[in-house]
This record gives structure tokens, C-alpha cells and sequence, in this order.
């Protein structure tokens, strides 16, 4: 690879100079970018986003660019966006090699989302337990 790239906490992804640009101008506020409300379930009401300003976004890109290639650890969640991404990107290939291991495509489908869902969880530091899926109108707690 010969194109320079930096990596931007913002998105907790190295960009090249060129992608931080097209990042900028997706997130331009009425060219495209985010528009809108959301609901905010906490409290009921809807919120507008609160965004940053392209010119705020180009300073950081300067910054980065003006200092030497560093090299950092990716951050958990976006090595396990990676992750999901490979396992996305082979679904057909690992349900195809659960079935020949003996399970049923119900089962191998089971598994390939159960392990989605493992490293979901463990990016996001949650735990799924055992019994998150069990009805809990048997008494356990």
C-alpha cells in the first residue's frame, strides 16, 4: 500500500487523506449527511443530533497528516468489527462447514448466529448468559 494514511480516533479506523475527505463531506449537514431526530427511549422525546462542523473535522485530518505515521492498537470494538465483517462475508461458507460437522441447518445457522452474537457481546463488554433466553416464569433469577 503507497497511499499515506493516519489513524483518526473519531472513527478508530487508519484513513488515507482521500477518505478522510469523503468522510467530511458525508457528514456535511444538508449535503447529504445526517438530518433528522432520533428517539431518545430514555426520556420519550426526540433529540437532534449535535454534529461536527467539516471545518472542525479538516483541522483534526491537518493534524494528523502534519505529524509522522504512528502506529496504534486498534481498539477492541473495531477489531471486532472486523471480525463481523469476515463472518459476514463467509455466513455461507462456515454454515456449509457446520453441516458437515453432522448439524442440521437449523442448528448450524443457531450456532453461526450465537457466535455473532458472542462477539457482539464481548466487544460491548455485556454478558449474555445462559439464561437470557430461558422464560423466566420458571422462578430463576
Amino acid at each position: 500500500m503507497t497511499e499515506e494514511v493516519r489513524y483518526w480516533d473519531r472513527l478508530g479506523i487508519y484513513v488515507s487523506r482521500d477518505f478522510a475527505e469523503e468522510y467530511i463531506e458525508k457528514t456535511k449537514t444538508g449535503g447529504g449527511g445526517m438530518r433528522g431526530e432520533y428517539l431518545d427511549a430514555d426520556i420519550e422525546e426526540f433529540q437532534t443530533p449535535t454534529t461536527v462542523s467539516p471545518n472542525v473535522l479538516r483541522k483534526e485530518v491537518e493534524d494528523l497528516f502534519s505529524k509522522p505515521y504512528e502506529e496504534v492498537e486498534l481498539p477492541s470494538k473495531t477489531k471486532a468489527m472486523f471480525v463481523l465483517l469476515d463472518m459476514e462475508n463467509n455466513k455461507s461458507k462456515i454454515i456449509k462447514n457446520y453441516k458437515k460437522e453432522g448439524m442440521s441447518l437449523e442448528e448450524a445457522k443457531e450456532k453461526y448466529t450465537a457466535e455473532v452474537e458472542a462477539v457482539v457481546a464481548d466487544a460491548l463488554g455485556l454478558d449474555l448468559g445462559e439464561d437470557s433466553t430461558e422464560d423466566s416464569s420458571d422462578g430463576k433469577e
